[in-house]
């Protein structure tokens, strides 16, 4: 089996599945979600599940946003995916309970409120509608400019709404209709196009971006772990918090698993083991100190 191939497995998603294995985790931390809590980790693996949707494929993927709640920033996770992502639940689930889906034309207006079936002016339009059709019925969605353009610091279009902000805006409308249309199937997650207005308003400036630890760090912590005598349960826990630390932190952990498992030399040695061999357990915290995750009695 090839490397690509071997990955590719290790990804996959199996219908018995309960929770993301740690090689998945490892995958996630890579593609950005560094950040989430477990509870967050365990609320997208039901999402996943529930949709059918890839997030190694980003069709579907978490990202955090700054909520000011009670006068204190804090980070709060969003699922999101795209229109595409939308299209392809709606159609599945309608295949599924073997019902019919169809879609009403677009039509956009300007503050006039007289409804076109295409926008040819220079200006955004003020509003998007359609109706999705489920079994029959109609769902129609209005969207307006004004509530979902997503905007620079100085208050202007960003690039997507300010050069195709007809088409923004009507993904925006299809986006509300089909959840309207498929409640069970997409209640709870939103388009990416939806939500760049979530980000116009004043956030604080982030601080400055600490490397974490890199997908070779990972790889290596992994392929350590996976051959002490740990149960699987608590091999995911141990990579997930490997992944939360800083570069600097996780090769200062590297030493000590490396000691750990008798590797001299970059040649480990698994055989005959002592049993106070030191290893790392996982705190329930977003960004474990490394001295935190070290544990005694580690088998090899």
């Amino acid at each position: 089996m090839t490397d690509e191939l071997a990955t590719t497995s290790e990804l996959s998603i199996t219908a018995n599945q309960t929770a993301f294995t740690a090689p998945q985790i490892a995958a996630l931390t890579q593609l950005g979600m560094e950040n989430a809590s477990a509870a967050d980790i365990a609320i997208f693996f039901h999402h996943v599940k529930r949709t059918g949707l890839d997030p190694f494929a980003r069709q579907t993927y978490m990202i955090g946003r700054r909520q000011n709640q009670n006068g204190k920033w804090v980070t709060k996770q969003t699922i999101q995916t795209g229109i595409d992502g939308f299209r392809l639940i709606a159609r599945r689930a309608t295949d599924e309970r073997g019902g019919t889906l169809g879609y009403e034309d677009t039509q956009w207006c300007g503050r006039d409120g007289v409804w076109k079936d295409v926008w040819l002016e220079s200006e955004p339009p003020a509003a998007a509608r359609l109706a999705v059709l489920r079994d029959g019925e109609r769902f129609p969605a209005t969207a307006l400019y004004s509530e979902y353009a997503g905007l620079t610091k100085d208050g202007t279009p960003t690039a997507m709404w300010k050069t195709k902000a007809a088409l923004m805006l009507a993904k925006c409308a299809e986006a509300l209709a089909l959840r309207k249309a498929f409640p069970q199937d997409l209640s709870g997650i939103y388009t990416s196009d939806e939500m760049q207005q979530a980000d116009n308003h004043d956030q604080p400036e982030p601080s400055p971006a600490v490397p974490l630890a890199t997908q070779k760090q990972v790889a290596e912590f992994m392929e350590i772990i996976e051959r002490s005598k740990l149960p699987k349960e608590e091999k995911e826990k141990r990579v997930m918090g490997f992944c939360k630390v800083t570069e600097k932190d996780a090769e200062r952990a590297l030493e000590v698993a490396r000691k750990a498992a008798g590797i001299q030399d970059g040649v480990p040695a698994y055989i005959d083991k002592p049993e106070d061999a030191t290893a790392f357990e996982v705190v329930q915290e977003d960004t474990p100190e490394p001295t935190a995750l070290m544990d005694e009695n580690i088998e090899f």
